[in-house]
This record gives C-alpha cells, structure tokens and sequence, in this order.
C-alpha cells in the first residue's frame, strides 16, 4: 500500500511551525521506517529482540530491526528452572549458548541477562510446578505490565520464592542461588557483562520472600558475579515500584547495615527502575528514587531497564482493543517514546530500554514492532529519539506553564531542544534562537529549515489527547513532540586560555583571568580549574561562569597551576588541556620587629600616661595567630621586644593582661617579602569592666 507523507506546513514569515499537516490514522496502515540508525551513542536498548518467528524458526529477524532503530541492547531472562532443572549438575545451556552466539554474530554487542526464578527443587515455599501467578488488583496511579491469564489463581508459584541455602555463605555448595549465579556468569560473562538480580521483586508475582531474602539473594548473587568476572555489573532486579515504592529503600536499608558492603560497593553496580505510561515519570520519579536512594548508600548509576506503554485502538493488530487506562493510540505511543527518552536524559539516565521490541506473547501491545514484522509509528519515534537526542555534554529541562523543553547541549548536531505540550489545549511557544536559523524535526523524522524573527522561533504546539478514561483531565503523555536543532557550521568546539601569571606573588590574593574564542555561535560558559602543586589534583575553581576574571586566594609556598575550557551557545564543549595554562607562587612570608617599651595602666583609656596613672611590670604577654596559637614565646614583664615571621593576609592579635587591666590589638599585613617594623614607647591597658547580677534567694 502506498504510504501517504505526512507534510510539515510552515509560517515562515513568523518562523512559526503552525501545524503538522497528516492523513488520517486509518490512511497510515503502513509505516516507512528511516534509514537505518548507524550513528548512534550505544545509550539506547531494547526487551526481548532476539524471538524467532512463531512457529520458531532459525531465525531471529527482530535483532536487526531493533538495530536499524537504533537499539544496541538486549535484555532477557537466563530462566534457572530451564537451565538448572534438578540438582544433580544437569545443565541445560544448549538455547542460550546459540542465543548468545546468535545476537553477537547479529552485532547484539551488549546484553542485560536476567538472573530469575526458582526451580521446583531448590524452592523453600509455593506450590510446584506452577509457571503463572494471577495479577492483584492495580492500585490507583499506576501502570506495569499486566501478565496473560494465570493458570491457577490464588495459587503461589514456587518460582518465585527464596531458593534453599541463600544465608550460606555465596561459595558453599549447598547455596544453589550461588552456584547458579556463578556458573552462568562463568560461562557468558566474555560476552554477557550486566546481570540483573531478579525482576521486580517488590511484586509478589516474582518475589515471595522478605526483604531481608531480597537483600541476601543481591548480596549473594553479587559476590558470585564479582568472582566470576571481576569486571561484570551487578544489577538491582527492576524496580516495579508502584506495586511498594518504600522497597528498594528498606533493601538498601539493610544493606547499608551490612560491614562488608562499603568494601563491595553496597552490593551492586546499578539501580534498575522500570516505569511505563505516564512519560514525566522518567524525570519526576527517577529523580525521586535517586534522592531516597543517596539517604542510604552513595550514588549509583540508574537504568531505566523497561519502559513504554500499551497501544489500544490499533487495527492491524490480532485483536483490536478499545481505549482503558494508562494506553495511548499508536499516535501517542510514538509521542510517549520521544518525550520519555528526552526525561531521561534530563534526570540523568545511562540507558533506555523500550519494552519491548515485539508483541510477542503480551496480552497487550507493547510493540514497536508487530509480530508480523509490520512497523508501529513509535518505531520510527524511537529512530528519531535514537538519532537526534544523543551525547550531550550536559541537559536542562524547563516549563514554561504547560509547555516542556528538554535541551540538549553540545550533541554531534549542536543545541537540540525538545519541545511539547502537556495540556489538551493548542498552545504557542517561544524558542529563544542561539543561531539565526534551525532544523525542525517531527516523531517522523521528516526535517524543514525555520528562520528566527526578532532572536526568537515560534511555534504551535499540539495540545495533549492522551488521557486516562477513569479521569478524562488526567493526560499522561503530552502532545506531538517537536525537536529544534541549532548547529555551527562546522560544529566545532570554542577554544579559551588562562592568561599568563607573575612567577611570584607577594598578595594574599591575585586576579586571574582567561578568554575565549568560538567560530560562530559564541563563548557561552567557562570552566577553571585549579591544582595545588605539580602533582596536584584539578578542582573546579569557577564553574560554568560567564565571567573572565576572579580573585584567587592561596596559601603562602604553594605554587598553584590553572587551566580553562570554554562552552559555546550551542553547548559544544572544550576539551581540557592536558598542560596547565598559568602558574603562580605564593610569597606571603614577612620580618615583623615589636617593641613596646613600658606598659601603663591607662584609667581614662585616651592613650597618655597621666597623673595617678600607675606602670604595670607584671603584665602576660601573648602575640597569637588566626588560630589562636602563640607565634612567639609568652613572657610576663613590663616591656616586650620580638622579632618574628607573619603572613600577609592573616590576622595576629597582642593580647596584654594583668588582673584588673588588659589590650588586644589586631594586626594585619597586606603583603609578602617585607620588614614591618611596630614600635610603642609607651603602651595602655585599659581597666577591665566585670559586670556582676544580682544573688536571689528564695525561702526554703
């Protein structure tokens, strides 16, 4: 069927894209992918792309459609039960042996293996046999996949309880989930190198045990991994979240209880998160689990290891479903896959997994691709995303009212903002421009040139339409997503320079500054950095400043090294240089002489020796630094005569007391490398003024 294109509709004499003019859903039946993804930053995976065709055959042909979208990752169960059936050392690796081989040779380079399930013989609870559990009644709010039809409601399956012998230690025969784990790292781990411990095991559908088990089955399966392939990461099983979202924190909770898990990096590598439908929760919730996360255990890596949402209303599927919860036409789907990719990048994601690749045996249709091998428009999305929204050198995200941008800095094709709308109502949307002109992309790839008016793009965002049916103003996917690329031509990063510094400074600060140059979007941002000594770390010193200059405070005999990198308008970034650019010692060291010839006490406090005032001879003499320790030896006497080495910068006090009288005077010094010379022929002490309250007795 010839496919209809869809014809993007510009204003250009407003710079306005107004509408992204398409035929109708019904008119789309077939869906042109792009070209195939070459390009990409390997951030992008995907579920279960390595089916055959049902019935199965020897091929796997959604590999290479989930590479031509731009997927560089798989991520699928190593089932225990199937490999590890009895006790008696009967491995089964046949199927994963050519399915590993299959997706390596495919070009499948990366794999997330699943460690799950517990076979009938090595299970402590549940009834045998049994290979589905019924779904509980979802709470408000939420969304996960929902498995086929159990086969034995309210029934328990042992596969998803404690294995025997989990509180042994990892390495004792007799701890079956040890020897699991590390006999199947051993023998994949050269190709395999991310295993996650479990699957939602917040979810009683896989998880039956405590969440001490769920602790010690991490812990455990950790320590196996580690000792078959030190150089393998451990994954927390997925985190369903919804279904007890105060899990994962009383596990770490437990964890971080533990003497050996600071020495094993808490027990694993990173933190595993599947969030599906409403396309704010790959910032908001992400954001949320990483805060609650660092209350227990330092920061770790997070994965969104599953993510999507459910296509209701698609006709060229087996079974046609009607609109429910938490499900998006093919239409919103595709939307959902570009916004929660740019989410997740804003909250700090390291990769994106779309669940999932097919439909496969889903009871719902989570697909980019159907079973017949026809394309979903999320497909395409999912190229776009995979093509456009990679390796950035840092993301923001801002709202303005309804309407949401992502930005993407210093990608291979410059600034990339993705914008769009959260409110079902049409809405127009101001770009501030970096460059004078930009490339429009739609969720199809298909690309325009728009031209700034007055230093700004404007455009008309499509209102949201994906709403819940239980709540019709609750819109969990925004509207059709636009993505706005400014780039330099050529795209190349600015350069900058620290200006060159005095060898040697005698001030307790100095002024240093650095400039910058950029082809054509312009200087935007500075980085400087600073080492103290030769084999000194960097620090940041000025952190993404607009300034070109600031004061610098060292330390006397230090010498301090700098260097600077620039960021231009477009967000492409300087490398640092490997040399530094400036340097500078810091002389503060000067000879102080004091001399105080006689002490008297001062009654009036003007500073003359009068009548009836009386020389002090016993007076305790202290000349005390910053800190508060004796530069020189105390002496008591009636004069004082030292010499001494003070730094320029800080601040020394004379303190002179007897019992009824005392002074302190302040001194400082602004520079390094000079004779300071303080003579006093005479010195006061003032009376010192005790201030006494009041004794009340109160009758017993």
């Amino acid at each position: 069927m010839k496919q209809t294109m869809p014809v993007l509709v510009f204003l250009l004499g407003l710079a306005s894209l107004l509408a992204s003019a398409r035929p109708a859903v019904a008119e789309l039946a077939a869906v042109t992918p792009l070209p195939p993804v070459e390009e990409t930053d390997r951030r992008a995976g995907a579920c279960y792309s390595f089916y055959h065709d049902p019935p199965e055959g020897s091929d796997r042909p959604f590999i290479q459609m989930a590479l031509d979208a731009g997927s560089r990752w798989d991520r699928f169960d190593f089932n225990w039960p199937n490999i590890e059936p009895d006790r008696n050392d009967n491995w089964h690796f046949e199927a994963y042996d050519t399915l590993v081989d299959d997706l390596d040779e495919a070009g499948m380079k990366n794999v997330v293996g699943i460690l799950l399930w517990t076979p009938d013989w090595a299970a402590t609870q549940g009834v045998r046999g049994l290979k589905m559990l019924p779904f509980a009644q979802r709470p408000p709010g939420w969304y996960a996949p929902v498995a086929r039809v159990p086969l034995a409601p309210l029934a328990v399956s042992a596969a998803s309880s404690p294995p025997r012998g989990l509180y042994l230690p990892w390495n004792d025969p007799n701890n079956h989930w040890g020897d699991y784990v590390y006999t199947v790292v051993s023998r994949y781990g050269d190709r395999v190198k991310h295993w996650e411990m479990w699957n939602e095991a917040e979810w009683d559908y896989f998880w039956t045990g405590s969440d001490a088990d769920y602790a010690q089955l991490l812990k455990v399966g950790y320590q196996a991994t580690k000792a078959a392939c030190p150089d393998c990461k451990v994954l927390f099983a997925g985190l369903h979240y919804w279904a007890d979202p105060t899990f994962f924190e009383r596990v770490l909770d437990i964890l971080n209880d533990d003497p050996e898990a600071p020495n094993n990096n808490y027990f694993f590598d990173v933190m595993s998160v599947h969030l599906y439908s409403r396309s704010a929760n790959t910032y908001e919730v992400v954001n949320d689990i990483r805060s609650r996360m660092r209350a227990y255990v330092p920061d770790h890596p997070i994965w969104l290891t599953e993510t999507g949402v459910p296509v209701w209303g698609d006709a060229d599927a087996p079974s046609y479903k009607p609109k429910y919860d938490y499900a998006a036409t093919q239409e919103e789907a595709a939307a959902y896959v570009i916004q929660s990719y740019a989410n997740a990048w804003a909250s700090g994601v390291e990769r994106y997994f779309f669940f999932r690749v097919h439909d496969a045996d889903m009871s719902e249709y989570f697909g980019l691709i159907r079973n017949d091998h026809s394309l979903r428009f999320a497909y395409v999305a999912y190229q776009v995303a995979t093509t456009y929204l990679i390796s950035p050198t840092f993301v923001t995200r801002a709202s303005t009212g309804p309407h949401m941008r992502v930005t993407l800095w210093g990608t291979p094709r410059g600034k990339v903002s993705v914008l769009w709308n959260e409110s079902p109502a049409t809405g127009v949307y101001t770009l501030p421009a970096t460059m004078d002109t930009a490339t429009l992309v739609d969720r199809w790839g298909v690309t325009g040139t728009i031209a700034a008016t007055g230093g700004v793009y404007t455009f008309t965002l499509p209102g949201a339409t994906a709403n819940l049916v239980s709540d019709p103003d609750d819109y969990f996917i925004g509207g059709d997503p636009l993505i706005v690329v400014e780039t330099e031509t050529p795209g190349e990063p600015p350069t900058s320079t620290v200006h060159s510094l005095p060898t040697v400074t005698y001030s307790p600060t100095v002024t240093v500054t650095w400039e910058g140059h950029d082809n054509q979007a312009g200087v935007w941002l500075y980085d400087v950095q600073v080492r103290d000594g030769e084999n000194g770390e960097w620090v940041y010193w000025q952190h993404s400043t607009t300034a070109t200059s600031g004061q610098f405070a060292g330390q006397h005999g230090h010498t301090y090294y700098f260097r600077s990198r620039a960021t231009d308008r477009v967000g492409n970034r300087e490398a640092w240089p490997t040399e530094p650019q400036a340097h500078i010692t810091f002389n503060l060291s000067s000879t102080l002489h004091l001399s105080i010839g006689a002490f008297f006490a001062d009654e009036d406090r003007d500073g003359e020796w009068g009548a009836g005032e009386s020389a002090l001879t016993e007076v305790t003499l202290h000349f005390r630094d910053e800190a508060g320790n004796d530069v020189v030896t105390p002496k008591v006497g009636g004069s004082w005569d030292f010499t001494t080495t003070i730094y320029a910068g800080e601040t020394y006090q004379l303190w002179a007391t007897t019992g009824d009288h005392m002074r302190v005077l302040s001194f400082t010094w602004p520079r390094g490398g000079e004779v300071y010379t303080h003579t006093y022929e005479v010195l006061g002490l003032w009376p010192v003024v005790r201030s006494y309250l009041p004794l009340v007795f109160q009758d017993g």
